[in-house]
């Protein structure tokens, strides 16, 4: 349970990381007031040796301060008109001079950018076979909430000491579920679907998925604006990708998986798919003014309540449930709460919370 978070401060040379377990959705709210609060937020989290992986980060944020550069980003953020709005907040909020940088790459790009081995925070590639486990009967005994394909893995056979994780096929969206606007472009004809995986999944799928949209149904129009998008031109063999969220380096190994195609990254710039899409979707569109209205709201709500107190508050209170639960059924109930209070929020002084305050207006 948490919104993980890694902070990374760097000054010249030397760095030091830290580790919050709520702030991985609220890291835009805890950048608004500037620099000096950055810094002293993120100070006051846990100072860490070892990263998390990308699959473990809700958000994470660099301050450079020699270079004079935020790189960040967050998976949390509430659509494009929100995520609109705090990006140019914090361009009025950072002094001038200051870099302000999404991290499109993720916690890649952020490990990158101060010196790290990048594969050291890669997502899990694959399911570690322990050593006394050989054959897949051992394998599913010893872990019975895996099933092994026996066409893949043959009762009796020996298991490699890792055991690859599949990427998930694409499938059609449902209205209530987050989706990625995928259009392809075949004979001439441009066709949308809404798809339920991210970006980085419809690029992992590969060329040969092209076939599964052959049997779906077009989308004309979507009830809510997608958070990434993925334009496949097959007659050309060239296509492109923008996402709100990160990629996490999929285009370095977009080759691969559609060899022969030409792939252009267009970073946050959707307008640029719509232009292609040719009129095929009928999207909403993004509501700027409200985007602003609820990051307001919610900054100051922070400044009350944060998501740290509030994600600790709820993670105590199943605690303390289930230990009811435990006492009464005579068992015992063993509790390691330390990552949960890994939060540490701060206090905002009046200049900062004006300063912010006045962007907004500025905005508005």
């Amino acid at each position: 349970m948490g919104e993980r978070a890694h902070y990374v401060i760097k000054d010249g040379g030397s760095w030091e990381l830290y580790y919050s377990q709520w702030g991985g959705y609220s890291i835009e709210l805890d950048m608004l007031p500037g620099p000096e609060f950055a810094e002293r937020f993120a100070r006051g989290q846990r100072r860490v040796d070892a990263w998390m992986n990308e699959c473990e980060c809700s958000g994470a944020a660099l301050i450079d301060r020699g270079e004079r550069r935020l790189l960040w980003f967050s998976d949390c953020l509430d659509g494009p008109a929100y995520r609109a709005a705090a990006l140019a907040a914090l361009r009025r909020t950072w002094p001038a001079g200051w870099r302000l940088d999404w991290a499109y790459d993720g916690l890649r790009e952020i490990a990158g950018a101060v010196g790290q081995d990048e594969r050291g925070v890669r997502r899990w590639s694959g399911i570690p076979v322990p050593d006394d486990i050989r054959t897949p009967e051992q394998f599913m005994a010893a872990l019975p909430q895996f099933e092994l394909n026996p066409d893949v893995y043959p009762p009796g056979s020996e298991l490699p000491r890792e055991l690859p994780i599949p990427v998930p096929p694409v499938r059609p969206a449902e209205e209530a579920s987050p989706a990625t606007l995928v259009t392809v472009v075949r004979g001439g004809v441009t066709r949308a679907y809404m798809v339920r995986a991210t970006a980085s999944m419809v690029i992992e799928n590969g060329a040969a998925s092209l076939d599964a949209y052959r049997d779906w149904s077009p989308v004309v129009s979507w009830p809510a604006f997608p958070d990434e998008g993925v334009h496949l031109d097959a007659d050309a063999e060239s296509a492109g990708v923008w996402t709100l969220r990160t990629l996490d380096r999929v285009l370095d190994e977009a080759g691969a998986h559609w060899p022969g195609w030409q792939w252009t990254p267009w970073q946050d710039r959707y307008h640029e798919h719509l232009a292609l899409a040719a009129g095929a979707i009928v999207l909403p569109v993004p509501d700027q003014a409200a985007g602003l209205r609820s990051l307001a709201a919610e900054f100051e709500r922070h400044q009350k309540l944060d998501a740290g107190t509030r994600g600790a508050a709820t993670s105590l209170a199943v605690v303390g449930a289930l230990t009811s639960a435990a006492e009464a059924a005579e068992a015992r109930l063993r509790t390691a709460i330390d990552n949960m209070c890994a939060h540490r929020p701060a206090d905002v002084t009046a200049e900062e919370r004006a300063l912010v305050r006045s962007a907004f207006d500025a905005l508005s």
